[in-house]
């Protein structure tokens, strides 16, 4: 009896500790060389921001997202919905849609353009249900680049020499990150 006791035992802590382990979301992503930490990892709506050590949501410069949609089921179609939300959110901002690769790459600004942000996102079916979509995004503040001018012009010189290459980077990663 005390045998029974004891394998019941460690198979209900296998069994708890197995099943937490599926859904807590990774702390910590390495892209690009460089680590990024995860900033909100309560987040019930399933979308979850990644920061530099040192970076938060109100100084960051470079940022990768993971986030969840469940009742998304087509990669291509998000990704061309999520660009149409971009055009209509932003005026004026550049958006590039590679349906293929149900891939956007964007730069955005605010209304006040205190910074200009280049990003790039791409979904892919998520584990368990829906798309998951990961995205890399950097900010360029025009109060540390000498102005609004500058800081648009650093923004599109990155987006011209980097696009191609951040595209690639994120296909292959998405694949080793989920948010599910």
């Amino acid at each position: 009896m005390n045998k029974l006791l004891k394998l019941s035992f460690i198979l209900f802590n296998l069994f708890a500790f197995t099943t937490c382990a599926v859904f807590a979301q990774v702390d910590k992503i390495k892209f690009d060389k460089q680590t990024y930490l995860l900033s909100n990892p309560e987040s019930k709506t399933k979308n979850y921001n990644y920061y530099l050590k040192d970076e938060n949501i109100d100084n960051w410069h470079t940022k990768i997202t993971l986030a969840n949609f469940s009742d998304l089921t087509n990669p291509t179609d998000a990704a061309a919905q999520y660009a149409h939300e971009i055009q209509e959110k932003t005026k004026g901002a550049s958006v590039l849609l590679y349906p293929d690769a149900a891939t956007v790459g964007f730069l955005t600004y605010p209304e006040n353009k205190e910074y200009y942000e280049y990003n790039t996102a791409i979904y892919k079916p998520a584990k368990t249900k829906g798309l998951d979509r990961f995205s890399y995004a950097r900010r360029f503040y025009a109060s540390e680049l000498g102005g609004t001018d500058a800081a648009r012009k650093k923004a599109i010189s990155f987006a011209e020499k980097n696009n191609k290459r951040y595209m690639e980077m994120i296909n292959k990663e998405a694949t080793k990150y989920n948010v599910d």
